[in-house]
């Protein structure tokens, strides 16, 4: 419905779209009666003014500068005809570049539009080898080494190693002078959970993230306390106030509940309950700024129920509302972005396209993400939908559109379906590379994370770059800089010393206990100069080995 709508399509003849269609039809007309509209039906709005009589009141320039033109879809290219009239118009696009639009229509965007007037920019050759490793990506073709800059192969045994691993070469990076957190990007294929896994790792490592995509809102402990208050004021009676969640003043939330309206209400207990400062003093300044946003948010909310009519301003509304809001919130994605300040930005590969950044990590490159298989959406099966003539997106096409759309060459089967998907994802890697401008880390795991670790194979396209560029070599085994790599350090030398003097009992090998003794020893010297911290790493170690020892079981 989301994209029928942004796209304004009008599927006939696929049955199950045709409803789906209707649905949405009623639930716009519903919204409207309401004085309401989705936000997918902005741009088609828009259009409608511009095609009216109310053109002159709204437009006001001689002449548009469309950037990015080879993402626009077909309802933004109505939409800008419309605008521009008899102005001037220029668009700039990017060959061999388009990730967005190629996701609904083939081919290049100039097949579409006519112009009085085009050129060419003389293409550059790539100053830098992640530049060069882009335009591998994007093109096939192997341009002479920059010798700027570098392209690493970063692997690890299991995903979650891989995470750790690239949150130790980042505590690396920023432990030099001139680096900081926010040169630094990891972009993943999807949005969503991809986004939230990489973050919460980084966030156990210690290091501050920032995205785009991901609100942060499901996880947020000051969402959590307005939650509480929420589902406590739509109690009937003590026995149904929730025996979980945070402590709250009864007597306090009773008062708010005496206030006129929702939000002001809200806002009374927030401020009277003192959860500004709480945030502040229980959260680093980035995780405090966060969780000032997701309650500026909720306040909105309760305000939205208070304006509208068609929805009942009541706490068990707000409450249901807010429930939704946080069970969702891993999945939601914005359409713009936010003020970001000061961490490793995290999302996927489409959100950091035609941005900068000084390192770009790409995770999980092994064939099952890149190319993967063609996806399109949850609801139908990926035969039943790429049999739909009138799906809004790229299905039912021929060998011809494959090649117009992408000059690399496809190694899928031999169904123009699949080629186009699977070179739809390496376009996408070519987007990622071409964000770095001096250090590109292309990341995989040896291992799935299956009962049977099955092993991962090497994406396609990063098994073809390796051979092909002299310059992607394997990244150097990386030294300790962060505190979670060094728990781990710590917690795995405690199990090889163990399975190596057990090994010595069952094999019959000499092992120097001398050695082991020394190290152990280094080790708690270094636990005695660590304080509370070393010590909470002491019990680990100890209980590490009662287990290894079979002192305590699981």
């Amino acid at each position: 419905m989301n994209t029928i709508s942004w796209q304004t399509a009008r599927p006939e003849e696929t049955p199950e779209l045709r409803e789906i269609t209707d649905a949405l039809d009623a639930f716009h007309e519903w919204l409207a009666e309401h004085d309401h509209m989705e936000r997918g039906q902005l741009i088609s709005e828009a259009l409608d003014v511009l095609t009216g009589d109310a053109r002159d009141d709204v437009v006001d320039f001689e002449a548009v500068l469309a950037v990015e033109f080879e993402e626009f879809f077909p309802l933004d290219r109505a939409y800008l005809d419309a605008l521009v009239g008899d102005s001037e118009v220029v668009c700039v696009a990017e060959e061999n570049a388009s990730v967005r639009r190629t996701w609904v229509e083939t081919g290049p965007v100039t097949e579409y539009v006519s112009f009085s007037e085009s050129r060419r920019a003389d293409s550059r050759t790539p100053s830098t080898r992640p530049a060069a490793t882009a335009a591998y990506f994007a093109e096939e073709r192997v341009p002479a080494d920059p010798e700027a800059g570098s392209v690493s192969v970063l692997a690890a045994d299991s995903s979650d190693e891989q995470l750790a691993e690239i949150a130790n070469e980042i505590e690396a990076l920023v432990a030099q002078p001139d680096w900081s957190y926010d040169d630094i990007a990891v972009a993943t294929k999807q949005s969503g959970n991809a986004v939230t896994d990489v973050i919460e790792a980084f966030e156990n490592s210690g290091i501050p993230t920032e995205s785009t995509t991901v609100t942060g809102f499901g996880d947020d402990p000051a969402i959590r306390e307005v939650l509480a208050v929420v589902r406590h004021l739509t109690a009937d009676n003590e026995d149904d106030v929730p025996d979980y969640g945070p402590d709250l003043d009864a007597e306090r939330v009773d008062r708010a509940a005496e206030k006129e309206g929702l939000e002001d209400a809200l806002r009374w207990w927030a401020t009277d309950s003192g959860l500004k400062e709480r945030i502040a003093q229980r959260a680093s300044p980035l995780d405090a700024r966060a969780q000032f946003g997701n309650v500026k948010r909720a306040f909105r909310m309760a305000e939205f129920l208070e304006d509208t009519e068609f929805l009942d301003a009541t706490w068990e509304s707000l409450a249901e509302m807010l429930e939704r809001a946080h069970e969702y919130a891993p999945q939601q994605n914005q359409t713009s972005a936010t003020d970001l300040d000061g961490g490793v930005r995290v999302d996927h590969l489409q959100a950091i396209k035609n941005e900068s950044f000084r390192a770009v990590f790409l995770v999980n490159l092994v064939d099952s993400e890149y190319p993967g298989d063609p996806f399109l959406t949850r609801l139908f099966p990926t035969e039943r939908v790429a049999s739909m003539p009138d799906y809004p997106g790229v299905t039912q096409l021929d060998s011809p559109e494959v090649d117009a759309t992408f000059p690399t060459t496809s190694t899928a089967s031999g169904r123009p379906f699949a080629q186009y998907h699977t070179e739809h994802a390496r376009r996408r890697l070519a987007v990622g590379a071409g964000a770095a401008t001096e250090r590109l880390y292309c990341c995989l795991y040896e291992f799935e994370d299956t009962a049977l670790e099955e092993r991962a194979q090497a994406s396609r396209f990063l098994t073809a770059a390796y051979d092909e560029l002299p310059w992607v070599t394997e990244a150097d085994d990386p030294a300790i800089t962060s505190e979670r790599a060094a728990e781990e350090y710590l917690l795995s030398r405690v199990d090889d010393a163990l399975a190596e003097v057990n090994r010595a009992n069952s094999q019959d090998v000499t092992v120097s206990l001398d050695e082991i003794e020394v190290e152990l020893g280094e080790i708690q010297e270094l636990l005695d100069q660590s304080g509370a911290r070393g010590e909470d790493l002491r019990k680990a170690l100890r209980a590490r080995v009662e287990l290894a020892a079979g002192e305590v079981r699981r």
